[in-house]
């Protein structure tokens, strides 16, 4: 079998070209690595990734946590942000090993995967795994930032008390003052200050958001996101009429649009809907193509991933970055009249 030393050799480079050239920790020049893989390809030589991992005392593997629904359904979002991590992560020469279990529901699903850091969604408020990877040493990034507010705790996230307070100052401005809000997880922070910020929007016209206009999905209630958004809409119309809802995702649109269909409701004409995340094709497939927030989730991946490179070799560096995130209007909502 063909050793490292006998590609260099070949390659007529040292063993550590080599080595760099297959772990991309150091860029090595277009000729030598051409010579290296033409030596290794001649040799039959493939490198041993538990080998080099214990010789450098590195996995050379990034941990993404990322939960998924119970349809086990990635969201258009989920799959930019996967392709964000997985291409900052490849400049590095890292693998991404994606875990998808739901540990926030179960303390003890909680482990520590053989990876040299981690990426982890959606934190919850009083998150308690933070303070476990803290522990343990583990160089953490989150997607979504934690609270309470940490100035040691690496993030990256989008304003969204702000982008909240731009959809409802939207509405506001074509005349809806009847505002559902279907929002995320009440445990997690981008739920907290998505109201946070919809209720400002409503504050700058002397109008309270009164608890009974906000929902928040439960993976225990709602089997789906878009069972969610169905459910939700038919319930709360039967005690009161609302001319615009706010979904948290646009799959929670689908449910509403549904919902709104077979309550004989004409969406924009008498329901405007707007989701804050944007599934651009699922968006405009939708009857009408639904109005939507673009979060720009391979950014938010592609930032948190370049992060955890830079925690991973030096754990004292401590980012905290803001993507910005824009309204892209479509057809799904419309002007009332006054």
């Amino acid at each position: 079998m063909a050793t490292i030393d006998d590609v260099a050799k070949l390659a007529g480079v040292s063993k550590g070209t080599v080595s760099n050239v297959f772990s991309k920790k150091r860029p090595i020049g277009p000729e030598a690595t051409k010579r290296v893989f033409e030596a290794a390809r001649q040799l039959g030589y493939y490198p041993n990734h538990i080998a080099r991992s214990l010789a450098i005392r590195k996995t050379m593997i990034a941990g993404l946590r990322m939960p998924i629904p119970k349809e086990g359904m990635m969201s258009q979002f989920e799959i930019q942000m996967i392709n964000g991590v997985l291409n900052e992560c490849a400049k590095h020469g890292f693998r991404v090993l994606l875990d998808t279990l739901p540990e926030h529901d179960d303390p003890n699903q909680f482990t520590v995967d053989p990876v040299d850091g981690v990426i982890m969604l959606n934190p919850r408020r009083e998150d308690l795994r933070i303070e476990m990877y803290r522990q343990i040493g583990m160089p953490l990034v989150l997607v979504g930032r934690p609270d309470p507010m940490d100035p040691g705790v690496s993030y990256v996230d989008n304003d969204n008390a702000e982008l909240a307070c731009e959809v409802g100052r939207y509405l506001l401005s074509i005349g809806h003052e009847s505002i559902l809000f279907l929002n995320a997880s009440s445990d997690m922070t981008v739920a907290f200050d998505r109201e946070r910020g919809l209720a400002a929007a409503l504050a700058e016209q002397g109008m309270p958001l009164p608890p009974e206009q906000v929902m928040n999905y439960s993976r225990e209630l709602h089997r789906s996101p878009t069972e969610y958004g169905y459910r939700a809409v038919l319930e709360t119309m039967k005690s009161r009429s609302y001319t615009a809802v706010v979904a948290d995702t646009d799959r929670v649109a689908l449910g509403v649009l549904r919902a709104a269909r077979e309550l004989g409701l004409n969406v924009p004409d008498d329901l405007s809907v707007i989701a804050l995340s944007n599934d651009a094709r699922l968006a405009q497939e939708m009857t009408p193509p639904l109005t939507c927030v673009e979060l720009s989730a391979e950014m938010l991946g592609a930032q948190a991933a370049q992060i955890l490179m830079e925690k991973m070799e030096n754990a004292d560096v401590v980012r905290q970055h803001t993507v910005r995130a824009k309204l892209v209007f479509r057809e799904s909502c419309k002007k009332r009249p006054r």
